[in-house]
């Protein structure tokens, strides 16, 4: 058996000795404090209770300010710094976070709320500080009011957004124009969202931002039946964007209707309706709890849905489901033309 080699042994011991950090402020001048997370709460007991480690700092949004026990000389001291001191967050992602997204993606936008709106509150007084989740938060909110579709709610967040809006955070008005392009698309300003949101692609490096915005043109052309169009904007989202899973049912479901739409009697020698059948039960049998696996099986025929419906099973049953996206026909792969 060949030694384990000295340099992995050495990094190894190395990566013991580094101190780990779980919340972790770091204030001004390199101080970190540890702090308890307000999301944990022990379940054993009832009603459940958020777990206190009175090692760590407690924060208190409201006073805007962290407090910390001591102990100097055998006298229990607290010490208080304030939050706008805070100039590093080190924080894993929240579960009430991940769930959120896990229920846009499901199709429950009203459960998504009740957990992103804790998140949103606490995060709010550092919400410009590096490594807060302030905005993330923020955006996972906004998708649960668009799957809604409750406009009413959606511009008054998208008030409150723009009203904390000082420039700080690069990524908001971007994200609140992309906001108010989908209103726009409800509308039925497709024309408008269409050269708009064309306009706006070469402005953003973001993948995430990428990915929505070709979901809205996709939207707004298969709206006004540029089938071929919509069909190359939607499919650059599995294609050019795939790491965001959360997009992809979504883009793959424009995808299978913009190839409904492009069968026609002179295309029919392309089988088209069966290219847009094998993405409806690709959609089924790879994402089978979001939203859109329960709108293509509307659109599949009753064999192809029976099919489509044993493959996720198999999938369940086997307790691997693909995170990956699923992959477009090769003869299929779009092309520019779509976002000129």
């Amino acid at each position: 058996m060949r030694p384990f080699p000295r340099l992995l042994l050495a990094a190894a011991a190395l990566g013991a000795a580094l101190p780990a950090f779980g919340q972790t402020l770091i204030f001004k001048g390199g101080e970190r404090w540890e702090v308890n997370d307000p999301f944990k709460v022990d379940n054993t007991v009832i009603p459940p209770k958020p777990i206190i480690d009175k090692k760590k700092g407690q924060i208190s949004s409201l006073k805007g300010t962290v407090e910390r026990t001591t102990i100097q000389d055998g006298t229990e001291m607290i010490m208080t710094r304030k939050l706008a001191e805070v100039e590093t967050i080190i924080w894993p992602l929240p579960e009430r976070l991940t769930e959120a997204q896990n229920n846009v993606a499901r199709g429950e936008p009203g459960k998504a709320l009740d957990n992103i709106e804790p998140v949103i509150k606490f995060f709010d007084p550092i919400k410009k500080v590096k490594g807060s989740w302030w905005l993330k938060a923020s955006i996972v909110k906004l998708d649960a009011l668009d799957r809604l579709e409750n406009d009413a709610a959606l511009s008054s967040f998208l008030d409150t957004l723009e009203r904390a809006d000082d420039g700080s955070i690069a990524e908001l008005a971007t994200k609140i124009k992309l906001a108010r392009l989908m209103q726009r698309a409800r509308r039925g300003e497709h024309e408008a969202v269409i050269t708009e949101s064309t306009s706006l692609m070469p402005q953003l490096d973001d993948p995430d931002l990428q990915a929505r915005l070709h979901l809205v043109k996709g939207s707004s052309l298969l709206a006004t039946k540029k089938y071929e169009a919509a069909m190359n904007t939607y499919l650059r989202v599995p294609v050019f964007y795939g790491s965001q899973q959360e997009h992809v049912p979504k883009a793959l479901l424009g995808a299978a209707r913009s190839f409904r739409g492009m069968d026609t009697p002179a295309t029919r020698e392309q089988k088209l309706e069966e290219v847009s059948n094998r993405y409806l039960r690709d959609i089924v049998a790879t994402y089978p709890t979001s939203k859109e696996a329960e709108q293509a099986k509307k659109l599949l025929p009753k064999e192809d849905r029976l099919q489509a419906e044993e493959a996720q099973r198999k999938i369940q049953d086997a307790a691997v489901i693909p995170e990956g996206t699923a992959k477009p026909a090769a003869n299929n792969t779009p092309s520019d033309e779509g976002n000129k």
